[in-house]
């Protein structure tokens, strides 16, 4: 690639990035509104909820991740290998699926209430039962939802502490003082950067605040635009937003930067010490420490879906809309994980030789961390005056509610994932390789079709597979910005749930849940396989 189409290709990426965020901002000094009511009414309301959902999601988080990673990789105990693997299952079902199964199951109408007022004769005022269309329900689901990036990160560090726990261990050191002394303190940096993920996660949250009715940020940007289409007002709350996420972001790359610091002084061996569990108590809290997470997580919800799937065999076999939503869901996460991957290996690529594009592509990566609803309002915004500029010069053009646009805010939001897998796979090629290849006269472009692509394959396929599970499970971009009378799984889903028809609902959800678990299964073999 020349230095010119370089420049060229550069300015267009940084354009298609930054114009979007641009034109949202700029609302706030072309909006000829001065409503405020946002901030002096709602906006303590919706801080205040996000930050108590995010305090509880994250002790939740802290205590099952770290604890239960604690007790796989360093305790000999029947079924450690089961939960070694379930527990990253509960990520494989989105959180808003969670929820809408629990809100069926466990709100008045549901079988749980309804079967203890029959058995007991009850009525509605003589019993209590905790509402889980609150704060607390979404600290329940979000937590066990969201802990399994606490525990993968956990459990990586962990693994990386052999030497030091087995020379601790043969010093007289009891398993509780050498995980407060010194298993703890070393995989800290892991620890912080997990939690600071599930932070970004749970403000970004859309689907699960809204079908549990607590008012977040989120929701809160969501309602103000589109339902009081007060755009100055939920432009105020995006930036608000996306303030508190550019910090998690720089707490994060600091932490990371620990953790490396770590990695590099930690000296591994081959042997794994394992203690073997003797006492019934510890046993007993092993296994709570690690059922619990994956009942709450995933068994619980996965048991309503698959009978209520059954309930509806009929339903879904003869509506056409079902089959619809599949083939579009997957056909543009098909399309748009193929482009983030092309993307992805160009500006890679080309990062390894340009230091400007290193960092271009660390400030594009932060679209990730942007949580969808701002991304759709970004790319509502930028497309409405871009058509309207297109219009005033040529012929009349609608980039709004186009495949297009929908394509643009997936590859905005998630190219961060595709992009870091395939950075450290070639990460691993040394830079001897390249300059052997330009010295038998092969280009760069053949040098990376030819040589680099084939080395990093799975690193490729990597990418592709997360990309194409997270676009799959994608619900508030796809709701605003898709095209009208374009169903994907996820939207359909949603509508459904508005309708409160939870059983038409659950064979989108199950089909969504398995593609997740599928891609899981993969990404486990992929990563526990020899390149």
């Amino acid at each position: 690639m020349s230095k010119l189409l370089q420049k060229v290709f550069l300015f267009l990426v940084i354009s298609l990035f930054a114009f979007p965020l641009v034109s949202l901002i700029s609302i706030l000094f072309t909006e000829q509104q001065s409503a405020k009511w946002a901030i002096h009414t709602l906006l303590f309301e919706y801080t205040t909820n996000t930050i108590i959902l995010m305090t509880g999601v994250g002790i939740i988080s802290f205590i099952f991740g770290v604890i239960s990673s604690w007790f796989v990789t360093f305790f000999s105990f029947p079924g450690r290998k089961f939960f070694e693997i379930f527990l990253f299952l509960p990520i494989s079902i989105p959180g808003y699926i969670v929820s809408f199964v629990y809100t069926n199951v466990l709100e008045y109408s549901g079988p749980i209430q309804s079967l203890l007022r029959e058995i007991f004769h009850l009525q509605k005022n003589d019993y209590w039962f905790p509402e889980i269309r609150s704060l607390g329900g979404g600290i329940l689901i979000l937590g066990f939802t969201l802990f399994s990036y606490v525990y993968i990160l956990a459990r990586s560090s962990f693994t990386s502490l052999n030497n030091s726990v087995t020379v601790a261990s043969t010093l007289g050191q009891s398993p509780f003082k050498i995980f407060t002394s010194i298993a703890l303190p070393a995989a800290r940096p892991a620890i912080i950067a997990g939690i600071l993920l599930i932070f970004m996660e749970v403000i970004a949250d859309f689907g699960t605040s809204q079908i549990l009715a607590i008012s977040t940020l989120t929701t809160g940007v969501y309602r103000t635009w589109f339902l009081l289409h007060d755009r100055y007002s939920a432009t105020i709350l995006s930036i608000i937003e996306l303030s508190i996420i550019v910090l998690f972001v720089i707490a994060e790359k600091v932490s990371n930067n620990k953790q490396k610091l770590y990695s590099s002084i930690i000296i591994n061996s081959d042997y794994q010490r394992r203690w073997s569990v003797d006492n019934k108590i510890l046993l007993v809290s092993i296994y709570f420490i690690c059922v619990l997470p994956i009942l709450i997580g995933f068994i619980f919800p996965i048991i309503p879906l698959i009978y209520w799937t059954a309930q509806r065999t009929s339903f879904f076999i003869n509506d056409l809309k079902f089959y619809i939503a599949i083939i579009n869901s997957v056909g543009v996460a098909l399309v748009a994980g193929s482009i983030l991957v092309i993307i992805s290996l160009t500006i890679a690529y080309t990062a390894r030789y340009s230091k400007i594009t290193y960092y271009i592509a660390r400030v594009m990566s932060m679209g990730y961390a942007i949580p969808s609803a701002i991304v759709a309002i970004a790319m509502l915004t930028f497309l409405g005056k871009l058509s309207s500029f297109i219009s005033r010069y040529t012929v009349g053009i609608t980039l709004i509610g186009t495949i297009g646009a929908l394509l643009y805010s997936y590859i905005f939001r998630f190219f961060a994932i595709a992009f870091k897998t395939i950075e450290a796979g070639l990460s691993k090629i040394p830079n001897e390789i390249d300059w052997a290849s330009y010295t038998m006269g092969h280009s760069p472009t053949a040098t990376c079709i030819n040589i680099h692509i084939p080395l990093i394959k799975k690193s490729v396929l990597f990418s592709f597979l997360l990309a194409f599970i997270d676009i799959i499970q994608e619900l508030t971009a796809t709701l605003i910005i898709r095209p009208f009378n374009f169903e994907t799984l996820t939207t359909r889903m949603y509508e459904l749930i508005c309708d409160e028809r939870y059983m038409d609902a659950a064979p989108l959800a199950i089909v969504i849940v398995l593609i997740g678990l599928m891609s899981v299964t993969v990404l486990l073999k992929l990563s526990n396989t020899n390149k």
